[in-house]
């Protein structure tokens, strides 16, 4: 249980007094990563935002720690943020506690595990080699790319085949216009300071009630299908078919259908973002790209990448593991302090939200060497054993880190090898680079890169 004994301290943690009456909401509102990155190196780990009312931001990892796993019991998941998700996801795996979560992941984990991700492998690369062959007719005319886009746009699919099986194309329309304009809802919701009642007949909140209607639709259609069909070995099945090892029980079908909304919202968005970030830096830093390239052509030789290369691929790892580090597509998660407590320090008032910003931690100089550089071998094995548990968490820490983060690992892994055996990716000149923190910590303005076929291998 969370902690009653009183805190020592008294001190008001530091932080910007912000405007009058409204303190640092606006600055939020026009950049909230800006804003914590600035406070923190105003004011250090742990600093106090007027947000219409304190809120705390904590980045050292001994305090995240605590937060996280010391004393989880007392910092459960932020209100504020977890009734925006619960609007648009339901009562899936990222918005259920207590018991009723942990049933929850208990029944989702068998359809993480290693083995089943493995069987999904062929999906991802076969998905992947469409787009490439729709990219030739660009690279011909020397063209370039979104390369978000077209990320989104693969994961997407990638998901929808994994979820859905084969049943996918008959309602691939509907799926990936519902998604999206889910997405830019979440996006902006979810750290908005104002949350008007999707009941307000504004046209974005029709749009979006009509697109999770229609998406909805798809779902029970299919899990009424799959009910009374033959099972298949896709994630929806695997969903449906589990059963809780301690009661026995099932998912009814809102449950399924919660999960399914949660992973196609949360899931592919975060994965497709990651990617393209990882082009981004691979562009910068062309001796990186060089030493992957050898890597990729001594383990494949120019062949579609499988699950079983991915242990031969290190560096491949160690590029993606950076990536993350410098750009992880979960940059904020949220917690909330039932009684008052104490980090470093200083007095956390009960009831008032903590940001626990993965950016800003990954970015700690106490922690890193050249923490803005991109250096894909301080992930060697020999140097991470060293490391504090919580100065690395692209997929959230404690009880309730990422339960797909293996699938999205594998999935990147897998992209990457086989889109640059084809392709180099170079950022197009000029190109505008920046964060959009939302959901995910998108790319402002996208990604704009050239394809430069590579030489048969």
């Amino acid at each position: 249980m969370a902690t009653t004994q009183a805190p020592a301290a008294t001190a008001r943690p530091p932080g910007p007094s912000g405007k009058p009456a409204i303190g640092s909401i606006p600055d939020f509102r026009r950049d909230i990563l800006g804003t914590m990155l600035t406070g923190w190196r105003t004011y250090g780990d742990v600093v106090r935002f007027n947000v219409g009312g304190d809120a705390y931001l904590i980045v050292h990892p001994d305090h995240i720690q605590y937060v996280l796993r010391e004393n989880a019991d007392n910092y459960p998941k932020a209100p504020f943020q977890d009734v925006r998700w619960r609007k648009i996801v339901g009562e899936g795996i990222v918005t259920s506690k207590g018991d009723f979560w942990a049933r929850q992941r208990r029944l989702a984990d068998p359809a993480f595990h290693q083995d089943r991700i493995v069987a999904f492998g062929t999906i991802m690369t076969d998905a992947t080699s469409e787009m490439l062959a729709e990219w030739e007719p660009a690279a011909t005319r020397g063209e370039s790319v979104d390369v978000r886009n077209e990320m989104m746009r693969l994961t997407l699919t990638i998901l929808a085949r994994a979820m859905f099986s084969a049943d996918v194309w008959r309602d691939a329309h509907t799926i990936g216009d519902a998604v999206g304009t889910m997405l830019t809802h979440a996006n902006k919701r979810l750290f908005s300071p104002i949350d008007p009642p999707e009941k307000l007949p504004l046209p974005s909140h029709r749009r979006y009630l009509s697109a999770r209607d229609k998406f909805d639709a798809v779902i029970y259609r299919m899990i009424k299908e799959r009910r009374s069909g033959e099972p298949t070995n896709d994630l929806l099945s695997m969903f449906i078919e589990a059963r809780d090892e301690q009661t026995g029980e099932q998912m009814d079908d809102v449950q399924v259908r919660d999960e399914v909304r949660t992973m196609f919202v949360a899931g592919h968005e975060t994965t497709a973002v990651a990617l393209t970030w990882a082009f981004y830096l691979l562009s910068l830093y062309p001796e990186v790209a060089a030493r992957l390239m050898e890597e990729f052509d001594e383990v494949l030789g120019g062949r579609t990448p499988t699950v079983d290369d991915l242990p031969k691929l290190q560096y491949e790892w160690r590029v993606i593991q950076e990536s993350l580090r410098l750009y992880p597509a979960i940059w904020v998660f949220l917690r909330s302090a039932i009684v008052d407590d104490e980090i470093g320090g200083y007095r956390i008032k009960k009831g008032k939200n903590l940001f626990i910003s993965t950016y800003l931690t990954h970015r700690h100089p106490d922690f890193w060497q050249n923490p803005e550089g991109f250096d894909p071998d301080r992930f060697d094995s020999q140097l991470t054993q060293s490391w504090h548990r919580f100065q690395y968490m692209p997929f959230g820490g404690g009880p309730r880190k990422c339960i797909g983060n293996n699938f999205a690992i594998v999935e990147m892994q897998l992209c990457m090898a086989a889109i640059l055996q084809r392709y180099r990716l170079d950022l197009v000149p000029g190109w505008p680079v920046a964060t959009e923190p939302g959901l995910s910590l998108r790319q402002k303005y996208g990604m704009r890169m050239t394809l430069e076929p590579r030489a048969e291998q």
